[in-house]
């Protein structure tokens, strides 16, 4: 059987109108050919929220806002969820910032329930501020801060002004000036130890080469040391007090004796005290000198020596 043309032009109007609504509705986040559950959010401020937004569970799609609509204190949003999607009871829907222009979305926050929330039940509802709010959240005590820095350096700043009078200035420059010769002074320096570099290294070389002798005689230097310590511990152990002691005695008694000489007590201090009796044996002394000497050349004038009874003559 043959449709009329009048049917033909119907049947398409009706699919027209159906494609348009079903695209409306797609357009809208709607999936018209997909069973999906609803739930009822309400929220103090949407913050921009658009109908459409996207549902998400841990970063992923999972529905679309379906409706957003203005009640007396509260803003009523509607979400349409896959009914793959098991939403426990104790789900939190909280709006938050997809990205750094601000696009609001809905995201679950999947409760720990044994039961799931029925179809158009209320979810509880959170907001989280976006990166510029919690920059600004960051920023404020910061600038906050910068304010009471800025105010704190001008204050500085006009106390250097007062403190830096004309009299602070001139000796400021001169202070400079001393630095300037300091500097000047420190470079002539820097270049005499340049040029007396091969002395130093002379110095350091002799340096080197004295403590590497040392080194080498370490053994003959604590052989050394060894006995410094044994005279000094036989040093220790001798009876120095009994012989200053000693010292002291006799220099006394010989202080004595030379008080007898001196008080021509004795014979040897009369001897030292009296020239008569020096001269006296310096005369005796040079007649037995002479007597000596005529013995030694007259021997048979002193000593008469008889052999077998006959007398020499002489």
């Amino acid at each position: 059987m043959k449709m009329s043309k009048e049917a033909r032009i119907g049947i398409l109007v009706a699919a027209a109108i159906l494609i348009f609504f079903a695209g409306f509705y797609f357009l809208k986040g709607a999936n018209v050919f997909s069973a999906e559950k609803e739930y009822i959010c309400h929220f103090a401020n949407v913050q921009g929220l658009q109908a459409s937004a996207a549902v998400q569970v841990k970063g992923m799609a999972v529905g679309t806002v379906s409706e957003i609509k203005l009640n007396d204190s509260t803003v009523r949003v509607v979400l349409s969820v896959s009914k793959k999607i098991r939403v426990p009871e104790g789900t939190v829907a909280k709006l938050i910032s997809a990205d750094l222009l601000g696009t609001k979305v809905i995201s679950l926050e999947l409760g720990t329930g044994q039961n799931e929330v029925k179809d158009e039940g209320e979810l509880a509802t959170a907001v989280e501020g976006g990166i510029l709010d919690n920059l600004s959240v960051e920023l404020s005590p910061l600038i906050k801060d910068v304010r009471i820095a800025v105010g704190k350096l001008d204050t500085a700043l006009l106390s250097i002004n007062v403190i830096l009078n004309d009299s602070t200035k001139q000796r400021l420059n001169n202070t400079i000036a001393s630095l300037d010769v300091t500097m000047k002074n420190f470079k002539d320096f820097s270049n005499s130890l340049n040029s007396k570099s091969g002395e130093l290294s002379s110095v350091i070389d002799n340096a080197n080469s004295i403590t590497g002798n040392l080194a080498k005689n370490n053994e003959n230097i604590n052989h050394i040391l060894d006995n410094a310590k044994a005279t000094t511990d036989q040093l220790a152990k001798a009876p120095v007090e009994q012989t200053v002691k000693d010292l002291q005695s006799a220099a006394n008694e010989l202080r004595l004796v030379m008080g007898k000489i001196n008080n021509n007590e004795g014979s040897l201090g009369m001897v030292v005290n009296d020239k008569q009796l020096y001269n006296n044996l310096t005369e005796t002394l040079k007649t037995l000198n002479g007597l000596v000497a005529d013995l030694q050349a007259h021997p048979s004038r002193y000593i008469n020596l008889t052999i077998f009874g006959k007398k020499r003559k002489d």
